[in-house]
């Protein structure tokens, strides 16, 4: 099947960090990327390759749309963003490899890089895991999202972990040192 992206560089612009002057070239194998190290396994072979056929004919429609604009467009964004963030700062330039510089910017100590790099992984962990409900919830919607053998690639599952938002069940309240949660305002 022809390579076929669900994003493009502009769309990373509008709703990312990344500045209008990067370069589309740096962007697009991230894009590529992103989409078969990370898309592909959540949404088995036969629903992205449905997608991809989808687009390639310009006829997305319906739940498949739904599907496209809400949730894998924003999975594709994100898992961009931590596959080119390091190309963004770094380059193969004749053999070597060599950090990007400019006359009125600085490069940013490792840990704040570290910190960015997480965070678009966040982002896009939670994105993939709004999809993965959507598609668990509406999986009658789309027949091939359970339809994959082998040597086709089923869907990944997705474990969430525990939440580490603690409820209130009134009355006392629970403990947080020398305040309960029913004095906390």
């Amino acid at each position: 099947m022809a390579e076929v992206i669900f994003i493009n560089d502009a769309f990373i612009k509008k709703y990312t960090q990344v500045n209008g002057a990067v370069d589309s070239n740096i962007l697009y194998p991230s894009i590529y990327l992103a989409q078969d190290k990370y898309l592909s396994p959540l949404l088995g072979t036969r629903l992205y390759n449905k997608l991809k056929t989808e687009v390639t004919n310009n006829t997305l429609g319906g739940v498949y749309l739904t599907l496209m604009d809400e949730y894998v467009r924003k999975v594709v964004l994100w898992y961009t963003m931590v596959e080119v963030m390091p190309y963004l700062t770094y380059k193969l330039d004749n053999g070597t490899l060599v950090q990007r510089t400019s006359d009125d910017a600085q490069p940013v100590p490792d840990s704040v890089f570290k910190s960015m790099m997480d965070r678009a992984k966040v982002n896009a962990e939670y994105y993939a895991g709004l999809m993965s409900d959507f598609l668990c919830a509406n999986s009658s919607l789309f027949p091939e999202y359970n339809a994959n053998q082998w040597p086709e690639r089923a869907p990944l599952s997705l474990k969430q972990g525990r939440s580490a938002v603690l409820f209130s069940r009134g009355g006392g309240g629970k403990d947080y040192g020398d305040k309960r949660l029913s004095q906390i305002p």
